[in-house]
């Protein structure tokens, strides 16, 4: 996304953001539960725009710089060098400003109240927010009825479950009528049916508000789901950058997979697939093998000859996302990426 034009539907904009923790003094070291002995980048010249209407979900292992990408764009870091902006607003300079337009939901339910309700949880929040008790009384009760949470406004944060604990974030996060959204793994604690519910949720948001959402997931399956964009991370560094379609387009390699009728015929393909140099897993009567990237199923076929004649069943099916990943991070070490 390098050398993208700004319009007025950018909501986030970063340009060679980077970060570097420094080393802990050693005067510091006895105070500290933990410290550094050498310099950390946790990020190097990220370049990222979100734009309204659009999802962008940051993919990456523990330690990639998810969550200090997060922090920096809502102020509660600063970055060493580089710039961004949201809405226009300096992500440094004027963080405090960011923070009304911006809905940031953690991964965690620590920042919740857990003896306090639902009700009370939005109003302190709105009002450490700068929100006035009118402004309150009209948005609390939208955001609840939005995250399908009306019925429980007056029940205790303790008794709800984990994706009703989910929804209570994502509202409070919702309750400034933010024009973007930073959601750091949202579904972590929920289970799969929740999370589908809740997912489904942030798409109807961003298609009814045109929000612009920012959302780390270590659940590919989700990931794919929300038909986004992919910023993968490794080290502080981009890996990709772009839709996944065209992901998919630049690495994807598919399976083949090929039933046959007899033992027989499974040796003499799989002999023939193996000559081709493909990797051949047989099981019973059926084959599996990875198409190299260069080559179509119809050339693979062309290249058994005769043998071709024996298959009863062909399947080709799409690398799944978590395969595809993996295998971008094997081979694609420079950092760099395409929008």
């Amino acid at each position: 996304m390098t050398g993208h034009q700004p319009d007025e539907d950018d909501v986030i904009v970063l340009s060679g953001l980077t970060k570097l923790y420094e080393p802990t003094p050693r005067w510091m070291r006895i105070f500290a539960r933990s410290h550094l002995t050498q310099p950390i980048k946790a990020l190097d010249g990220i370049d990222l725009t979100v734009r309204a209407g659009e999802i962008c979900a940051v993919v990456g292992p523990n330690g990639a710089g998810k969550t200090t990408l997060f922090r920096i764009i809502i102020g509660l870091t600063e970055a060493t060098s580089g710039s961004g902006r949201v809405l226009g607003l300096d992500v440094t300079r004027e963080s405090e400003q960011i923070r009304q337009v911006v809905g940031w939901m953690p991964s965690e339910d620590r920042s919740l109240l857990m003896r306090a309700t639902i009700r009370e949880n939005l109003q302190l929040h709105g009002r450490l927010q700068g929100m006035s008790p009118k402004e309150l009384a009209a948005r609390i009760p939208y955001v609840l009825e939005t995250v399908n949470l009306a019925a429980q406004t007056d029940v205790v944060i303790a008794s709800l479950s984990a994706g009703m604990k989910a929804r209570v974030r994502l509202a409070r996060a919702l309750l400034p009528g933010p024009r973007a959204l930073i959601l750091d793994e949202p579904t972590g604690a929920v289970d799969p049916i929740a999370a589908h519910g809740l997912l489904n949720l942030i798409m109807d948001l961003v298609k009814q508000e045109r929000l612009a959402v920012l959302i780390s997931s270590h659940r590919l399956e989700e990931i794919e789901a929300l038909q986004s964009k992919a910023l993968l991370m490794d080290g502080g560094r981009i890996k990709y950058s772009g839709d996944l379609d065209s992901l998919r387009r630049q690495w994807d390699r598919p399976q083949l997979e090929l039933v046959l009728a007899t033992e027989a015929d499974t040796r003499t393909v799989a002999d023939g697939l193996r000559a081709q140099g493909l990797d051949v897993l047989v099981d019973g009567l059926e084959l599996r093998c990875q198409l190299p990237g260069d080559q179509t199923i119809g050339a693979v076929l062309g290249g058994l000859g005769s043998a071709a004649a024996s298959i009863q069943h062909i399947r080709e099916t799409p690398m799944p996302l978590r395969d595809l990943i993996a295998h971008v991070y094997r081979l694609n070490p420079a950092a760099g990426g395409a929008a």
